[in-house]
């Protein structure tokens, strides 16, 4: 898999307007972009994974921790990991799932949120602070 980026969005539709901006910027960039959407059939999921191999993995919080726990998806290939609006995951819930997905980054992951970058390590310690 060519996997090098993964973007943790809120909601769905919010997933899907990310993946939309991906693709169109991806015609120009040769970048390809799946969409990992909680509620949708687990092995459809996972046969369009496996036949287009993207550069990048937009996807649900919840759906990207489970496909990273069946290893549909394989940390080690992440090299930037984004969270968008991660206050408004962080308010809704969504700590534990977040937490355990830092916790497969390897720790030289690019971690970036609309106004920083860090490294997989320190939002670990953050993340388990809260």
């Amino acid at each position: 898999m060519v996997l090098s980026s993964t973007v943790l969005a809120t909601m769905v539709d919010q997933t899907s307007t990310i993946q939309k901006v991906i693709l169109a910027l991806g015609d120009y960039m040769g970048a390809s972009c799946h969409a990992c959407i909680g509620g949708t059939n687990v092995r459809n999921e996972v046969t369009k994974l496996q036949a287009e191999a993207p550069n990048i993995v937009v996807g649900t919080p919840g759906r990207v921790f489970d496909m990273l726990n069946r290893k549909f998806l394989s940390a080690k290939y992440i090299k930037m990991f984004v969270l968008d609006e991660a206050d408004e995951m962080l308010s809704r819930g969504f700590k534990d799932q977040i937490y355990e997905i830092f916790q497969k980054l390897g720790t030289s992951t690019q971690v970036r949120g609309p106004h920083a970058q860090v490294r997989a390590q320190t939002v670990k310690q953050s993340v388990r602070k809260l």
